[in-house]
């Protein structure tokens, strides 16, 4: 006999944002959750720390595809990695460092700086803009309910109820 399994699906605001090259081609998609209020101090965080999580890559030969020139800057190269991908996680409550990094190294060149920083500048972007749409669309929900609701005798202030037993 065949056992049904089932399942429940809930949405729990998470979007699906596909993030593309300027040709428009897929580098991955990132999911977040705009209720998430939070996820913006964890970017803020993120972006204030950004310089001090690659303090160490200062003084390594860093080639423009992200690699080190020497085989001892390979660990530091690496733990500066884990570390990035360490704090993005973090930042999205969730795994998406590797497939944001999958096709490009995070510390390879990309018009002068780090790859790595471009993405952080965009999710922040991003985070900022769905963040914003959310609260927008909570408060005309919000809005729509309470706009039905008449207050009740122990919603009225007593000044209102004096108005009320005067007329």
């Amino acid at each position: 006999m065949n056992e049904v399994k089932l399942r429940g699906v809930i949405d729990d605001g998470t979007r699906e944002i596909p993030l593309v090259n300027k040709f428009g081609k897929l580098i991955c998609k990132i999911y977040i959750r705009p209720a998430d209020l939070s996820i913006l101090d964890r970017y803020k965080s993120l972006a204030a720390d950004f310089g001090s999580i690659v303090e160490p890559l200062k003084d390594l030969h860093i080639n423009t595809d992200g690699t080190v020139t020497f085989d001892e800057e390979w660990q530091v190269m690496k733990s500066v990695e884990a570390e990035l991908k360490q704090r993005i996680n973090a930042l999205f409550d969730m795994e998406e460092a590797d497939a944001i990094f999958e096709k490009r190294n995070p510390f390879s060149s990309v018009g002068g700086k780090f790859f790595c920083e471009s993405v952080i500048e965009v999710i922040g972007n991003l985070i900022t803009d769905a963040v914003e749409e959310e609260m927008k669309l909570s408060k005309q929900r919000t809005d729509k309910y309470l706009a039905d609701i008449q207050p009740t005798d122990r919603e009225v202030s007593g000044d209102d109820r004096e108005a009320t037993a005067d007329a």
